[in-house]
């Protein structure tokens, strides 16, 4: 008995042995395989990823007012003592693989912090004299002198929407500041002007000396969340001074004449090269030359510029590394043709190329393009292979140290992926194993097609993979900044593949023709126009497949992090089987790269492929995820002289009140476009247009285009106007297929549970004494959790009087009747309305205070009378107020973020 027991005990002891020895071998093995995620990082790439990180802290870090330049002093400091640490580290002797790695990471922080105060410098430090210090947030006469440095550009042709006409033609070029009068006086300055003139563009040839009148202004801060940042735009292009002229009459060239330089003669090549495709092109066709040739995008079309946007193909507009690859190999194949030497073709190419670098105005896209030329033309010189990942590093980091500031540039940060996609699949697909000697073999003996339709397969199926392959590196980063998914990118560059070259081939001969009869010329400009007609007409016909392109959420920034992170994981990967593959073909053996190791990579590679599917997924079902709000919220956006509201309820439906300004519908699109995108918002369940002024309703065109909106509310008043803008809109909304509805006073629209309007004007009774469009505005009572809010329109006068008289309830929040003018009778509506705060959908006139002064005579328990278009930065902007149960909290969007008012 006891000898079975010790029996079952031993047995249960030994199993037990075994399988915690079975459990440990599995968690070494799980741990040695987690650890085979991280692959080997070459020297330049972990030395160019520690100077892209702290540039783009140092970038960041300009834009906060309280990072100053004892912070930065801190930083060189501390870059200097870790480089001392690095160096002292370095000195031991007899050290380690341990303390190699210290000396190296320390090394690799103190270049971080290095980076991040010099980028912090390039951001934030200007002359003392910099003419814009003069200057206010409000335009101001000046008279300057300085030097041309970028001729000017003619800019799209800005049509009107709505029958509103077009505007006049205007160009935009660059000077560099030298002198501003004061008085009778002449004042050194420096910096540099963006100057837009209005009027015919007239020819100014770089380092011309002129002298400007016109009126100045520092670039705008935004005034709603998530609209474009001008302001620091300009300041990371140190770009400080805007100035507008009426008219070339106020331009005049200065007696000094013409300073020469190599800027001028390269201005001067590109200008001839312009004129020359200007005399042969077809006109129609000059605009996308311009585009694809010399890198002038001003001129292009809305539309054009709006189709290769929806099908992920507007990187062909602009100049970049595919279009310097073109120009490379064809100049490489034509001196090779005429017997050049190898070396001596990859010098040729070279300058070429660094030539029409500067013709096309030294984009960044095209220095890193000519530098990795250059990092190649030097490899071939010295008899040296160079790794494409190494020499994109070494690129990387010389353009980091000339230009930090560019980091954060989503083209910056697009171009640089791209290109180390197509490096690390380049290096993985030429250095696979060759195929065996009897595939070799049935090839050979195979018929001419059908050699050709597998070559041609092989190289469909590859073109896939790469066009795959940099569309999905790029989503999250195109869904983020720009909003945007376009499934049908692959497919597009991949139809447009085959015709961009004959496309830039034509184009080029046209340039090369200088010097040649026009006569003679013209046919090659047909088939040139021609070419490009057809490359327009593919894309277009692209885009107009239903759901091309789809609006998204951005995405939450540790997804992109997370993201981007296991991508560099994977490239690297991928860059390290490339190398192993290689030296393995240089030893005089077969079978160094055996199956374990093709197993194992493969194993790598479809763990990250699960898991980036996996992280995909999340990622869309964060896109599709319902959203619920504990709050509702209304935010008046900033539109200048116009009116645009957002009400959002608890459910996540959105009303939208009016959408315009006065005479700029693009201005008003983009600052109600980034108010949308900011809260999440694709789909607008009621767009309400008070009444027929074109400053309420002129935006809605680009409404229709990106947004889906479900029903658009006006009055009986409204669609009986004569205003041909009036026509033009029922046109636009009967072809997108949106449905009206007319409403008057009694009906009710139904925004969610938690949020109600009620219409209270016009009136069912016509009132014949209203002839005004403003007198016919529609007037919502909308109760918003436990809140009321009174939204006016522009209603003025005689019906506004009526109204009052007929009784208005009472409101927590005024919208004030015609942007806060003294026609909408301030003391009286407040005092009827008994608001907690007023807010101004405009700037209030120039007779603010006096107004401003009857809205609290008319109530003294009004807490906050608010606009969204002051004269200064702290008084302008976006108002938010977010309402939930008895609770209420105001806030206004200012450049430093948004400040709680209430």
């Amino acid at each position: 008995m006891y000898e079975q027991h010790d029996s079952a005990l031993t047995t249960v002891q030994c199993v037990f042995v075994f399988t915690r020895t079975d459990e440990s071998f599995r968690f070494k093995k799980t741990t040695f395989f987690l650890r085979g995620l991280v692959p080997t990082v070459p020297l330049m790439v972990s030395v160019v990823g520690f100077l892209a990180l702290g540039a783009a802290c140092g970038t960041l870090a300009s834009r906060c007012p309280w990072f100053d330049g004892v912070w930065v002093a801190v930083l060189f400091v501390l870059s200097g003592v870790c480089v001392f640490l690095s160096s002292q580290v370095q000195r031991v002797k007899k050290q380690g693989v341990t303390a190699r790695r210290v000396a190296w990471w320390l090394l690799l922080i103190g270049n971080s912090f290095a980076m991040c105060g010099w980028a912090w410098c390039c951001a934030r430090l200007f002359p003392r004299n910099d003419f814009a210090w003069s200057l206010a947030e409000s335009s101001q006469p000046v008279v300057v002198q300085g030097t041309v440095v970028a001729t000017p550009e003619k800019m799209r042709s800005a049509q009107g929407f709505l029958g509103a006409g077009s505007f006049r033609e205007t160009s935009v070029w660059v000077l560099n500041l030298t002198a501003a009068r004061d008085l009778h006086h002449w004042v050194p300055v420096s910096g540099q002007a963006r100057v837009f003139v209005d009027g015919e563009t007239q020819p100014l040839s770089v380092g011309t000396h002129v002298q400007v009148h016109g009126r100045a202004v520092r670039p705008s801060a935004p005034n709603n969340p998530g609209e474009f940042d001008f302001r620091q735009h300009s300041q990371l292009n140190r770009v400080l001074t805007i100035i507008r002229v009426r008219g070339w009459s106020s331009i005049v060239v200065c007696p000094n004449g013409i300073t020469v330089s190599a800027a001028g003669c390269i201005d001067w090549l590109r200008q001839r090269c312009r004129n020359r495709l200007h005399a042969i092109v077809p006109i129609q066709s000059q605009p996308l030359a311009d585009s694809l040739l010399l890198g002038l995008r001003r001129a292009l079309p809305e539309e054009i510029i709006r189709a290769f946007t929806d099908t992920g193909s507007i990187h062909i507009l602009a100049i970049s590394g595919l279009h310097v690859g073109l120009v490379a190999t064809v100049v490489f194949y034509v001196f090779r043709f005429f017997g050049c030497p190898f070396r001596t073709n990859w010098l040729i190419v070279s300058c070429v190329i660094t030539i029409y670098a500067g013709l096309t105005g030294a984009a960044l896209p095209v220095l890193r393009a000519t530098l990795l030329l250059w990092v190649a033309c030097t490899g071939v010189w010295m008899k040296r292979r160079v790794a494409g990942i190494h020499a994109l590093a070494v690129v990387g980091a010389l353009l980091l140290v000339w230009n930090p500031v560019s980091v954060v540039s989503i083209g910056t940060q697009l171009s640089f992926l791209a290109t180390a996609v197509l490096i690390s699949l380049g290096a993985w697909f030429r250095d696979q194993p060759t195929r065996e000697p009897i595939e070799r073999l049935i090839e050979k003996n195979r018929g001419v097609l059908t050699n050709a339709a597998s070559r041609l397969s092989r190289s469909l199926c590859w073109g896939i993979l790469l066009s795959a392959s940099v569309w999905i590196a790029s989503v999250p980063l195109v869904a983020s900044e720009f909003h945007r998914f376009v499934p049908v990118a692959v497919g597009t560059n991949l139809l447009i593949a085959p015709l961009l070259p004959f496309v830039m081939a034509a184009g080029f001969a046209c340039l090369i023709t200088i010097g040649l009869p026009v006569e003679l010329c013209e046919p090659l400009g047909v088939v040139a126009g021609f070419l490009f007609d057809t490359l327009t007409w593919l894309v277009a016909a692209v885009a107009s497949i239903p759901a091309s392109t789809l609006r998204v959420h951005a995405l939450p920034t540790w997804w992109i992090v997370i993201w981007y992170l296991t991508l560099s994981l994977l490239l690297l990967h991928l860059c390290d089987h490339s190398k192993m593959m290689k030296e393995s073909h240089g030893r005089c053996f077969r079978g160094v790269y055996g199956d374990r190791d093709w197993s194992s990579f493969r194993q790598k590679m479809c763990a990250f492929g699960v898991f980036l599917f996996g992280f995909g997924v999340l990622g869309v079902g964060l896109q599709l995820m319902p959203q619920t709000l504990k709050e509702s919220r209304v935010t008046i956006a900033a539109m200048g002289h116009g009116c645009g509201i957002v009400l959002k309820s608890r459910e996540g439906h959105c009303l939208v009140y009016d959408a315009g300004r006065l005479g700029a519908s693009g201005t008003a699109l983009r600052s109600l476009r980034a108010t949308l995108l900011s809260q999440r918002i694709h789909t607008i369940d009621y767009l309400v247009l008070s009444h027929a002024d074109t400053d309420h309703f002129n935006a809605v065109p680009g409404l229709l285009d990106e947004f889906c909106v479900d029903q658009v509310i006006v009055s009986p008043q409204f669609l009986a106007s004569s205003s041909r803008s009036v026509t033009e809109l029922q046109t636009l909304l009967v072809k997108h297929g949106v449905p009206v509805r007319t409403v008057l006073r009694g009906d009710v629209i139904s925004i969610g549970k938690s949020c109600v309007a009620r219409v209270l004007h016009p009136q069912r009774t016509p009132n014949m004494g209203v002839r005004s469009d403003n007198e016919n505005s529609i007037v919502l009572d909308v109760a918003v959790e436990s809140k009321r809010m009174l939204l006016t329109g522009d209603i003025e006068g005689d019906a506004l009087r009526a109204l009052l008289r007929s009784g208005l309830p009472q409101a927590d929040i005024l919208i004030a009747p015609h942007h806060g003018s003294k026609t909408g009778l301030p003391r009286e509506i407040t005092s009827e309305v008994r608001p907690g705060i007023v807010v101004v959908s405009g700037s209030g006139g120039r007779d603010w205070p006096l107004v401003c002064q009857k809205f609290h005579q008319g109530w003294t328990g009004l807490r906050a009378v608010l606009r969204t278009d002051g004269e200064q930065s702290p008084d302008r902007g976006a108002v938010s107020i977010t309402m939930s149960d008895d609770t209420m909290s105001v806030r206004q969007f200012t450049p430093a973020g948004w400040r709680r008012v209430l």
